[in-house]
């Protein structure tokens, strides 16, 4: 089973408004992303929820496969959403993909191609590449569950990521939308004026 989790915690203060809400190409990022997971044939898709909770749950697509789980320690960062992720997974999962919601640009192909490298060649990380720069989303088997829930906070998913670089793969791609981090007004005017 491979699933995927997108973490949608956070409070936005860059941004000002929330993140997840803004509209790209007729969709808002959170709605956006769900639909490349979904479209991906992920098992199950596990949306992180804190923050504003109220306010994007309604922005959910319906889906069987999806299920939201809230993050009472958003304010702790984004290790403490993704450790809240990992924890609401099926039994049965054997890797995820995680994305952000601050990351709408991504594609179900990119997801897609993830989710083929691990069946081709199974390792514990693989991280979306473009051009040589990592992004997102990234690939954890279930090896590494276990280390994230244990990674202290400060330091992030980064810690696990870090440790053994034999156990990484970077998957080159040719999707420019894996380095795009929209966290502030000024990143969504040149991103939204760019397509």
């Amino acid at each position: 089973m491979i699933s995927g989790i997108l973490l949608a915690a956070g409070e936005s203060r860059r941004m000002g408004s929330a993140k997840a809400l803004l509209r790209y190409q007729g969709q808002t990022f959170i709605e956006r992303i769900c639909t490349a997971f979904l479209s991906a044939g992920v098992d199950e898709l596990i949306v992180v929820l804190g923050a504003r909770a109220a306010e994007l749950r309604p922005a959910l697509p319906a889906h069987p496969i999806l299920r939201t789980v809230e993050n009472s320690r958003y304010f702790q960062g984004q290790l403490s959403s993704l450790m809240t992720g990992i924890g609401a997974l099926s039994p049965e999962s054997e890797a995820a993909v995680v994305n952000l919601v601050d990351h709408p640009l991504v594609t179900a192909d990119t997801i897609k191609a993830l989710i083929a490298s691990f069946r081709a060649t199974p390792l514990p990380i693989l991280i979306a590449a473009y051009q040589g720069r990592r992004g997102h989303p990234v690939l954890f088997s279930s090896q590494v569950y276990g280390e994230i829930l244990a990674a202290p906070l400060d330091q992030g998913a980064k810690v696990v990521v870090r440790k053994d670089p034999s156990r990484v793969r970077e998957v080159q791609l040719d999707d420019s939308g894996i380095l795009a981090d929209i966290d502030t007004p000024e990143d969504y005017a040149r991103y939204i004026t760019r397509t």
